[in-house]
Protein backbone atom coordinates (compact mmCIF):
# COMPACT_ATOMS: atom_id res chain seq x y z
CA UNK A 1 0.00 0.00 0.00
CA UNK A 2 1.83 3.24 -1.43
CA UNK A 3 -0.35 5.72 -0.01
CA UNK A 4 0.08 5.75 3.65
CA UNK A 5 4.17 5.80 4.11
CA UNK A 6 4.12 8.33 1.21
CA UNK A 7 1.46 10.68 2.98
CA UNK A 8 3.28 10.78 6.46
CA UNK A 9 6.36 11.68 5.18
CA UNK A 10 4.73 14.15 2.83
CA UNK A 11 2.45 16.09 5.53
CA UNK A 12 4.16 15.12 8.99
CA UNK A 13 1.08 14.19 10.31
CA UNK A 14 2.36 12.15 13.48
CA UNK A 15 -1.12 10.74 13.46
CA UNK A 16 -0.47 6.65 13.10
CA UNK A 17 -3.47 3.70 13.02
CA UNK A 18 -3.10 1.11 15.44
CA UNK A 19 -3.96 -2.33 14.38
CA UNK A 20 -7.76 -2.13 16.22
CA UNK A 21 -8.48 0.72 13.90
CA UNK A 22 -7.69 -1.06 10.64
CA UNK A 23 -9.68 -4.50 12.28
CA UNK A 24 -12.64 -1.93 12.62
CA UNK A 25 -12.21 -0.34 9.05
CA UNK A 26 -12.26 -4.29 7.42
CA UNK A 27 -15.24 -4.69 9.29
CA UNK A 28 -17.34 -1.24 8.29
CA UNK A 29 -15.95 -2.49 4.85
CA UNK A 30 -17.44 -6.02 5.09
CA UNK A 31 -20.96 -4.60 6.62
CA UNK A 32 -21.14 -1.71 4.73
CA UNK A 33 -22.85 -0.29 8.03
CA UNK A 34 -21.67 1.44 11.41
CA UNK A 35 -24.14 -0.03 13.30
CA UNK A 36 -23.42 -3.31 12.46
CA UNK A 37 -19.76 -3.14 12.45
CA UNK A 38 -20.12 -1.54 16.03
CA UNK A 39 -22.26 -4.85 17.17
CA UNK A 40 -19.90 -7.40 15.76
CA UNK A 41 -16.70 -5.46 17.22
CA UNK A 42 -18.75 -4.90 20.62
CA UNK A 43 -17.88 -1.61 20.92
CA UNK A 44 -20.49 1.19 20.39
CA UNK A 45 -21.36 3.34 17.17
CA UNK A 46 -19.78 6.65 17.98
CA UNK A 47 -16.54 4.52 18.60
CA UNK A 48 -16.72 3.10 15.33
CA UNK A 49 -16.75 6.51 13.67
CA UNK A 50 -13.88 8.32 16.15
CA UNK A 51 -12.03 5.18 14.44
CA UNK A 52 -12.66 5.98 11.02
CA UNK A 53 -12.24 9.32 11.60
CA UNK A 54 -8.82 8.24 12.51
CA UNK A 55 -7.86 6.70 9.92
CA UNK A 56 -9.14 9.44 7.58
CA UNK A 57 -6.33 11.47 9.53
CA UNK A 58 -3.76 9.43 9.04
CA UNK A 59 -3.89 8.67 5.25
CA UNK A 60 -5.19 11.93 4.23
CA UNK A 61 -8.08 10.11 2.48
CA UNK A 62 -12.18 9.57 2.75
CA UNK A 63 -12.79 6.01 3.85
CA UNK A 64 -16.69 5.83 3.25
CA UNK A 65 -19.40 8.52 1.44
CA UNK A 66 -22.93 7.99 3.04
CA UNK A 67 -25.16 9.36 -0.28
CA UNK A 68 -28.28 8.21 2.45
CA UNK A 69 -28.66 6.97 5.66
CA UNK A 70 -27.62 3.21 6.11
CA UNK A 71 -26.16 3.17 3.36
CA UNK A 72 -22.45 3.12 3.01
CA UNK A 73 -20.06 3.29 0.06
CA UNK A 74 -16.50 2.79 0.14
CA UNK A 75 -14.04 5.44 -1.40
CA UNK A 76 -11.23 3.97 -4.19
CA UNK A 77 -8.79 4.18 -1.31
CA UNK A 78 -10.50 2.25 0.56
CA UNK A 79 -10.79 -0.58 -1.58
CA UNK A 80 -7.48 -0.68 -2.40
CA UNK A 81 -6.64 -0.10 1.53
CA UNK A 82 -8.91 -3.31 2.45
CA UNK A 83 -7.08 -5.29 -0.59
CA UNK A 84 -3.74 -4.23 0.80
CA UNK A 85 -4.94 -5.47 4.25
CA UNK A 86 -4.74 -9.09 3.33
CA UNK A 87 -1.22 -10.30 3.61
CA UNK A 88 -2.01 -8.36 7.16
CA UNK A 89 -4.80 -11.19 7.51
CA UNK A 90 -3.00 -13.86 6.82
CA UNK A 91 -0.15 -13.39 8.59
CA UNK A 92 -2.44 -13.19 11.78
CA UNK A 93 -4.10 -15.64 11.07
CA UNK A 94 -1.11 -17.91 10.63
CA UNK A 95 0.21 -16.45 13.43
CA UNK A 96 -2.71 -17.23 15.40
CA UNK A 97 -3.17 -20.93 14.30
CA UNK A 98 0.84 -21.57 15.46
CA UNK A 99 0.19 -19.95 18.83
CA UNK A 100 -2.93 -22.11 19.44
CA UNK A 101 -1.54 -25.32 17.95
CA UNK A 102 1.58 -24.66 20.12
CA UNK A 103 -0.96 -23.89 23.36
CA UNK A 104 -3.34 -27.09 22.67
CA UNK A 105 -0.64 -29.32 21.76
CA UNK A 106 3.36 -28.35 21.48
CA UNK A 107 5.32 -28.86 24.86
CA UNK A 108 5.29 -25.27 26.85
CA UNK A 109 7.55 -22.06 26.20
CA UNK A 110 10.28 -22.60 29.42
CA UNK A 111 11.37 -19.52 30.48
CA UNK A 112 14.06 -19.66 32.54
CA UNK A 113 15.96 -17.14 35.40
CA UNK A 114 17.83 -17.15 38.44
CA UNK A 115 16.14 -18.15 42.05
CA UNK A 116 16.28 -14.30 42.79
CA UNK A 117 15.24 -13.07 39.65
CA UNK A 118 12.70 -15.53 39.79
CA UNK A 119 11.14 -14.38 43.14
CA UNK A 120 11.16 -10.56 41.55
CA UNK A 121 7.72 -8.65 40.99
CA UNK A 122 8.78 -8.50 37.39
CA UNK A 123 9.47 -11.95 36.56
CA UNK A 124 6.22 -12.99 38.79
CA UNK A 125 4.31 -10.39 36.71
CA UNK A 126 5.68 -11.64 33.45
CA UNK A 127 4.93 -15.16 34.20
CA UNK A 128 1.22 -14.58 35.64
CA UNK A 129 0.16 -12.87 32.59
CA UNK A 130 1.61 -15.63 30.34
CA UNK A 131 -0.39 -18.21 32.11
CA UNK A 132 -3.40 -16.45 32.56
CA UNK A 133 -3.21 -15.18 28.53
CA UNK A 134 -4.48 -18.47 27.32
CA UNK A 135 -2.14 -17.88 24.45
CA UNK A 136 0.75 -20.44 25.15
CA UNK A 137 1.38 -22.82 27.82
CA UNK A 138 4.58 -21.92 30.06
CA UNK A 139 6.81 -23.56 32.67
CA UNK A 140 9.59 -22.23 34.75
CA UNK A 141 13.00 -23.64 34.52
CA UNK A 142 16.33 -22.66 36.61
CA UNK A 143 18.57 -21.57 34.97
CA UNK A 144 21.69 -19.23 36.44
CA UNK A 145 22.77 -16.02 34.56
CA UNK A 146 26.41 -18.06 33.46
CA UNK A 147 24.41 -21.00 32.19
CA UNK A 148 22.03 -18.89 30.09
CA UNK A 149 23.50 -18.82 26.44
CA UNK A 150 24.57 -22.11 26.64
CA UNK A 151 20.46 -23.41 28.08
CA UNK A 152 19.33 -20.72 25.31
CA UNK A 153 21.39 -22.53 22.45
CA UNK A 154 20.59 -25.83 23.82
CA UNK A 155 16.98 -25.88 24.04
CA UNK A 156 16.84 -25.97 27.81
CA UNK A 157 14.60 -22.68 27.73
CA UNK A 158 12.89 -20.68 25.32
CA UNK A 159 13.51 -17.59 27.02
CA UNK A 160 15.58 -16.14 29.90
CA UNK A 161 15.03 -13.59 32.08
CA UNK A 162 17.43 -12.24 33.87
CA UNK A 163 20.44 -8.94 34.62
CA UNK A 164 23.05 -9.49 32.52
CA UNK A 165 21.56 -9.31 28.33
CA UNK A 166 23.02 -11.36 26.00
CA UNK A 167 24.95 -9.90 23.20
CA UNK A 168 26.05 -11.22 19.68
CA UNK A 169 24.59 -11.67 16.16
CA UNK A 170 22.27 -15.04 17.85
CA UNK A 171 20.57 -13.09 20.40
CA UNK A 172 17.97 -10.50 20.93
CA UNK A 173 17.14 -9.02 24.33
CA UNK A 174 13.82 -7.02 25.34
CA UNK A 175 13.86 -4.94 28.63
CA UNK A 176 11.31 -5.42 31.09
CA UNK A 177 12.33 -2.93 33.43
CA UNK A 178 14.34 -2.34 36.58
CA UNK A 179 14.85 -4.34 39.64
CA UNK A 180 15.45 -1.84 42.51
CA UNK A 181 18.23 -2.65 45.68
CA UNK A 182 17.09 -1.90 49.19
CA UNK A 183 18.63 -1.90 52.94
CA UNK A 184 17.22 -4.71 54.64
CA UNK A 185 17.92 -4.69 58.90
CA UNK A 186 17.10 -8.18 60.41
CA UNK A 187 14.74 -7.44 63.38
CA UNK A 188 15.45 -8.11 66.66
CA UNK A 189 18.34 -5.94 67.92
CA UNK A 190 18.53 -4.29 71.20
CA UNK A 191 19.50 -0.35 71.05
CA UNK A 192 23.45 -1.25 71.84
CA UNK A 193 23.86 -3.71 69.08
CA UNK A 194 26.93 -3.73 67.78
CA UNK A 195 26.18 -3.05 63.80
CA UNK A 196 28.58 -4.99 61.80
CA UNK A 197 28.91 -3.80 58.10
CA UNK A 198 26.38 -4.13 56.02
CA UNK A 199 26.22 -7.11 53.36
CA UNK A 200 25.65 -6.57 49.73
CA UNK A 201 24.36 -9.46 47.07
CA UNK A 202 26.43 -10.30 44.48
CA UNK A 203 26.92 -12.76 42.14
CA UNK A 204 27.20 -12.85 38.21
CA UNK A 205 23.64 -11.87 37.56
CA UNK A 206 23.42 -9.47 40.49
CA UNK A 207 25.93 -6.15 39.90
CA UNK A 208 24.66 -3.11 41.71
CA UNK A 209 26.05 -0.44 42.39
CA UNK A 210 25.40 1.31 46.02
CA UNK A 211 24.57 4.71 46.68
CA UNK A 212 23.14 4.26 49.78
CA UNK A 213 23.93 7.42 52.24
CA UNK A 214 27.37 7.06 53.50
CA UNK A 215 27.97 3.57 52.69
CA UNK A 216 30.74 2.88 50.93
CA UNK A 217 32.18 -0.74 52.45
CA UNK A 218 30.27 -3.92 51.97
CA UNK A 219 30.89 -7.43 52.16
CA UNK A 220 29.87 -9.90 49.36
CA UNK A 221 27.14 -11.98 50.20
CA UNK A 222 26.28 -15.12 48.27
CA UNK A 223 23.29 -15.20 46.24
CA UNK A 224 21.88 -18.40 47.51
CA UNK A 225 22.71 -17.23 51.26
CA UNK A 226 21.11 -14.26 50.91
CA UNK A 227 17.66 -16.23 49.59
CA UNK A 228 18.49 -18.78 52.62
CA UNK A 229 18.20 -16.07 55.35
CA UNK A 230 14.95 -14.84 53.35
CA UNK A 231 13.63 -18.07 54.05
CA UNK A 232 15.25 -18.86 57.22
CA UNK A 233 15.26 -15.40 59.03
CA UNK A 234 15.74 -17.28 62.47
CA UNK A 235 19.37 -18.47 61.15
CA UNK A 236 20.47 -14.55 60.77
CA UNK A 237 21.89 -12.36 63.45
CA UNK A 238 19.49 -9.64 64.69
CA UNK A 239 20.74 -6.17 62.86
CA UNK A 240 22.36 -7.52 60.14
CA UNK A 241 22.05 -5.18 57.29
CA UNK A 242 21.63 -6.74 53.32
CA UNK A 243 21.95 -4.47 50.49
CA UNK A 244 19.70 -7.00 48.33
CA UNK A 245 17.02 -6.94 45.47
CA UNK A 246 13.70 -5.86 46.34
CA UNK A 247 12.11 -9.27 46.55
CA UNK A 248 9.31 -10.09 49.10
CA UNK A 249 10.10 -10.59 52.91
CA UNK A 250 8.30 -11.38 56.07
CA UNK A 251 7.70 -8.24 57.80
CA UNK A 252 7.40 -9.59 61.18
CA UNK A 253 11.24 -10.75 61.07
CA UNK A 254 12.51 -8.00 58.69
CA UNK A 255 12.54 -4.11 57.90
CA UNK A 256 13.39 -1.84 54.99
CA UNK A 257 15.75 1.00 56.03
CA UNK A 258 15.35 4.21 54.58
CA UNK A 259 19.29 5.15 53.92
CA UNK A 260 18.33 7.34 51.06
CA UNK A 261 19.66 7.03 47.27
CA UNK A 262 19.68 3.34 46.54
CA UNK A 263 20.68 1.22 43.20
CA UNK A 264 18.69 -0.84 40.18
CA UNK A 265 19.52 -3.15 37.63
CA UNK A 266 17.71 -3.72 34.42
CA UNK A 267 16.03 -7.16 33.98
CA UNK A 268 16.04 -8.55 30.39
CA UNK A 269 14.32 -11.42 28.42
CA UNK A 270 16.60 -12.83 26.05
CA UNK A 271 15.88 -15.06 23.16
CA UNK A 272 16.85 -16.98 20.38
CA UNK A 273 16.92 -14.71 16.52
CA UNK A 274 16.42 -17.72 15.03
CA UNK A 275 14.25 -19.57 17.23
CA UNK A 276 11.71 -22.29 16.01
CA UNK A 277 9.05 -21.06 17.41
CA UNK A 278 8.03 -18.29 15.16
CA UNK A 279 5.84 -16.17 17.02
CA UNK A 280 8.52 -15.61 20.20
CA UNK A 281 9.22 -12.28 18.72
CA UNK A 282 5.86 -11.20 18.16
CA UNK A 283 5.04 -12.41 21.29
CA UNK A 284 8.28 -10.97 23.26
CA UNK A 285 7.07 -7.51 21.60
CA UNK A 286 3.36 -7.54 23.00
CA UNK A 287 5.13 -7.78 26.09
CA UNK A 288 4.15 -4.90 28.37
CA UNK A 289 5.28 -5.08 32.43
CA UNK A 290 3.49 -2.31 34.48
CA UNK A 291 5.02 -0.73 36.67
CA UNK A 292 6.19 -2.59 39.86
CA UNK A 293 5.60 -1.53 43.88
CA UNK A 294 7.35 -3.10 46.53
CA UNK A 295 6.34 -6.73 47.88
CA UNK A 296 5.80 -7.02 51.06
CA UNK A 297 5.07 -10.55 52.43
Amino acid sequence: MDDFPHAIERTGDPILPELRHLVAFQQVYLARDYTAAAHDLNVDRKGILRMMDRLEQAFRNPLFTEPRRGVLVPSPFADRLFNDLRPLNSAREALGKEVENIRTNGRPVRIGGSPTVFRSSIFRNLFRDLQISGKIRTSYVPVPAEEATKALTGGTCDLHIGCVPTTGPRFLSHLLGNLPFRMLERKGASPDTLRSRPWIVTSEELQAEPMVGEITEYRPLDEARFLHWLDHPEECPAGTLVFAPELPISASHWATVDTGPSASIGVHLRYLRQHPYEFLPALVKGIKIPPTTPDHA
